[in-house]
């Protein structure tokens, strides 16, 4: 396991839980985000880190108050790290709060975050990533 990347993994989220903001210097500058597995109208790959915080922002500000939390690391390597996540919160203008469970799969690539690719079924993350459970 590398605990290099895995760490890199964990910054990232608490940068994300406590600013909702994306820790630039942990991504390649051509960082791809897929989410066609957890978004229904996502159809294409989103391309470039300023694109893709676009793009999880629409989903953040959905919540009064997100929070995201790492609930395991699932697999961590040279090129990968997959992580079990809880997110959600209070929706913006209810008393209702949503609570999610996804799976990330990280790619790494010299050093850098090169794609995420977010999914629902802790198998098909487990797919993507190249990994067999």
């Amino acid at each position: 396991m590398s605990q290099e990347n895995a760490e890199i993994v964990r910054r990232l989220y608490e940068g994300v839980a406590a600013r909702l903001e994306i820790p630039q210097e942990l991504f390649d500058p051509d960082f791809e985000l897929h989410q066609m597995d957890v978004a229904v109208d996502a159809d294409e790959i989103v391309r470039g880190l300023e694109a893709a915080q676009e793009s999880l922002r629409e989903y953040w500000d959905t919540f009064e108050d997100f929070h995201i939390e790492v609930k395991e690391v699932l697999h961590a390597d040279e090129k990968r790290v997959v992580t079990a996540v809880e997110d959600g919160g209070r929706i913006k203008g209810s008393d209702t709060e949503v609570w999610n469970r996804f799976f990330h799969v990280w790619t790494f690539g010299d050093g850098k975050i090169v794609r995420l690719s977010l999914h629902t079924d802790k198998n098909q993350a487990l797919e993507a990533a190249g990994l067999q459970e």
